[in-house]
């Protein structure tokens, strides 16, 4: 029969953070990749730091018995501080890296299901507080996005282009000065200039 998480296997909110950061020097280490430094870091691209993330799951949250539920992961599901320090953690190497990470890394990060993630972060009133968590990570996600976008003359445009929370909006308020400053003719005014138009060409000729 599965077991709730053993005794043995409770995760420590007090040191878990910095076991994720041991963790992580460690795994790049092993890579001869110094992440303190400049040059090296600038070279980890998306898919090698999603890699890493799986290594801590492996390491640190990924249970050795079946667990309720088929739960897949040693971090207890109720204690919003532990999910809280999980997750910033998680936010915290991804903006370290300047990285763009989302649900799915998280989920490979935690061993959290990807359904329950997003089953959290649409139930606010299930549960508030773990609903906000798991936002946070979606906004975070989109703001890592859009700073990486702007680091670069098009993506930057792109940005412009598509901010709301900016208020620029630069394509779609172009737009509407176009169409603000457009005539629109009825049927029997464009009849009218047509004649007009007519007229003015015999008198010319």
């Amino acid at each position: 029969m599965p077991g709730k998480i053993p005794k043995d296997k409770y995760i420590n909110i007090n040191t878990i953070e910095q076991q994720i950061d041991n963790n992580i020097v460690s795994f790049f280490n092993d890579m001869n990749i110094d992440i303190y430094d400049i040059q090296q870091h600038k070279l980890i691209n998306h898919n090698l730091l999603t890699l890493c993330m799986m290594n801590v799951y492996d390491k640190l949250f990924k249970p050795d018995t079946t667990l309720v539920n088929n739960q897949r992961s040693l971090i207890d599901y109720e204690n919003i501080e532990l999910l809280t320090v999980v997750a910033n953690s998680f936010i915290k190497w991804s903006l370290y890296f300047n990285k763009s990470l989302g649900l799915m890394q998280f989920s490979l990060f935690s061993g959290i299901h990807r359904a329950t993630l997003a089953e959290w972060r649409d139930n606010k009133k299930t549960n508030p507080a773990r609903s906000d968590i798991i936002n946070n990570i979606c906004e975070c996600h989109k703001m890592e996005q859009i700073n990486l976008l702007n680091e670069t003359p098009v993506g930057a445009l792109a940005t412009a282009n598509n901010d709301p929370e900016t208020g620029l909006n630069w394509s779609m308020n172009q737009m509407q000065q176009i169409t603000n400053n457009t005539v629109y003719l009825l049927p029997s005014e464009r009849l009218d200039r047509l004649k007009l138009e007519a007229n003015d060409s015999q008198c010319n000729v």
